[in-house]
């Protein structure tokens, strides 16, 4: 039998026909014990805000506790993911997910509401550095795009996050809707992923295998061979400054459009969907796009988002909220994947549970700085374009740091049969049929709403 590190060919197809379980399990993952805790977090700053009348940056701190967190925490879940079964240690993290959403009930003061946070954040380093490393150890000659099926989970979260959590908060309160959201990490994301790595089972057998598993460093020298050198440092400024730029924008989201632009929660909430709608599209379609054209194409999508934060300035209604939340959705998708394409492209297999923790230890800095960067600077000048326009900045910087960044441990793939028409139509389709989706949606859960109503 072929190791799972092994490419067992060089198409996509067949590595996908051979090892569908790994895609769908990981993407089940990243959907409820991941995506949903991520995606409902700014409904619940605007539950606590409204509950304690705390001030925007006192309310998202949580995200900064969450992430902070989370940074420490990616370090030390890619090394053991380096070294140990990874059965048990990713069912623990996705109980924390679940423990968390639940804790929502006891928060009733401030160190309760950030202990929260920091369950948070420990469940949100383990689903985002095992699931980058299980696909990264499983796919070969296509990382980019299973990583964008696999992260496509978070988007889909997202559509449903809002749509659900909307009409919840108002017929049973923040803290009861938070407990209720938890129900899909218990029931589904949890019992898959055990099923896939039972014993026994083919793909889970040798995913867990030691032997299959390359020798890895020592995490402190491994840091300081990387640390000596020049592009490691653009690249961690890079990872950070965007990171920084799109958590701080989709954590103050909902703030932004309900206080500062006055759209009402509903409107909100179904421009939210879309962003995420955009992004399951977008996923897919930068991860097809990262295998072939590789750096490049993360350089291109960083540049993307300077542009969607710069079209924060042009909100003045629906339809030009649309407008930014379109953009930022596309934007959002490609970045959520370039991290372990990144590692994998620069850096080549060994010690990859390593290096991607390193890069999500970055990735979670930024997570855990920006929104409240972005919200002390909304309380201080009682608006949020000052910060947008510096969003805007940074991320453009960023895209100068990685620009003159080459890969080395990735061979450009043999021209792919109609690929140009291939990655219009995704584009198409993500663009055309997202919004159609979420108007079906929002209308589904309207009918859901009035049903509990009466």
């Amino acid at each position: 039998m072929a190791s799972i590190v092994e490419p067992i060919t060089e198409s996509f197809g067949a590595e996908f026909k051979e090892k569908w379980p790994i895609v769908l399990v990981a993407y089940l993952m990243m959907l409820f014990a991941f995506g949903f805790p991520t995606f409902a977090l700014p409904f619940v700053y605007a539950g606590a805000i409204d509950e304690f009348g705390w001030a925007r940056q006192t309310a998202v701190a949580l995200a900064s506790y969450k992430f902070y967190t989370s940074a420490v925490a990616s370090l030390v879940v890619g090394r053991l993911l380096d070294t140990i079964d990874p059965k048990f240690l990713v069912a623990a993290c996705a109980t924390l997910g679940g423990l968390g959403m639940i804790g929502f009930m006891a928060a009733d003061t401030l160190p309760a509401y950030y202990l929260v946070g920091v369950v948070l954040g420990l469940n949100a380093a383990g689903m985002a550095v095992s699931m980058n490393f299980v696909v990264c150890r499983s796919f070969e000659r296509a990382t980019g795009m299973a990583l964008g099926i696999v992260l496509a989970g978070t988007s889909t979260a997202g559509v449903l996050v809002p749509l659900i959590v909307a009409p919840l908060m108002q017929s049973v309160g923040w803290r009861s809707a938070m407990m209720i959201m938890s129900l899909g990490i218990w029931l589904v994301s949890i019992p898959a992923w055990l099923l896939l790595l039972r014993k026994g089972q083919r793909l889970g057998d040798a995913l867990r295998a030691p032997e299959n598993r390359p020798r890895p460093s020592d995490m402190w020298g491994h840091f300081k061979a990387l640390a000596v050198t020049r592009n490691f440092w653009f690249i961690f400024i890079g990872i950070f400054l965007v990171s920084a730029v799109d958590q701080g924008l989709l954590q103050n989201q909902v703030l932004f459009l309900r206080d500062e632009k006055g759209l009402d929660l509903e409107t909100v909430a179904w421009g939210a969907s879309l962003l995420a709608a955009i992004g399951i599209g977008s996923k897919i379609l930068f991860g097809w796009a990262y295998d072939r054209v590789s750096i490049s194409g993360i350089v291109f999508c960083y540049f993307l988002l300077s542009v969607s934060a710069g079209l924060s300035f042009a909100v003045t209604g629906v339809a030009t909220m649309i407008l930014f939340m379109m953009t930022r959705g596309f934007a959002h998708g490609g970045l959520i994947v370039d991290g372990p394409v990144l590692a994998k492209h620069y850096y080549g297999p060994q010690n990859v549970g390593l290096n991607i923790g390193l890069f999500t230890l970055c990735t979670s800095l930024g997570f855990g700085f920006g929104p409240t960067f972005l919200a002390g600077l909304a309380d201080s000048s009682d608006s949020y374009l000052g910060g947008f326009g510096i969003a805007a900045g940074a991320a453009l910087l960023a895209t100068l740091l990685l620009y003159p960044i080459k890969p080395r441990f990735w061979q450009r793939p043999e021209k792919l049969k109609h690929g140009v028409l291939i990655f219009a139509g995704v584009g198409l389709a993500a663009l055309v049929g997202a919004p159609l989706l979420v108007g079906l949606l929002v209308e589904l859960f309207r009918g859901i709403a009035l049903i509990f109503g009466t």
